[in-house]
């Protein structure tokens, strides 16, 4: 992913991450629907790698507890609502 925000390593900007952590977890839920919200993060992480695996390992591992989180935090609305 080429961003428009720079940083001074190969690690992604914080913004960046959080913009391709979102779309990643829109993706996996319309693939997956409501089950998404059961995956363990290991599971998120086996289910991103492929679209994430050109970034570096620490951007991979964020990634995938961004979206773990995104979930969980999804899972808890829809149960409040």
């Amino acid at each position: 992913m080429v961003g428009y925000r720079y940083s001074t390593d190969r690690r992604l900007p914080e913004r960046d991450l959080i913009d391709l952590a979102n779309v990643l977890a829109l993706q996996v839920h319309e693939t997956l629907g409501p089950r998404v919200y059961m995956l363990p993060r290991d599971d998120v992480f086996a289910l991103i790698t492929p679209y994430v695996n050109d970034l570096a390992a620490e951007d991979q591992h964020d990634l995938s507890w961004v979206v773990w989180h995104l979930f969980q935090d999804a899972r808890e609305f829809e149960h409040q609502g």
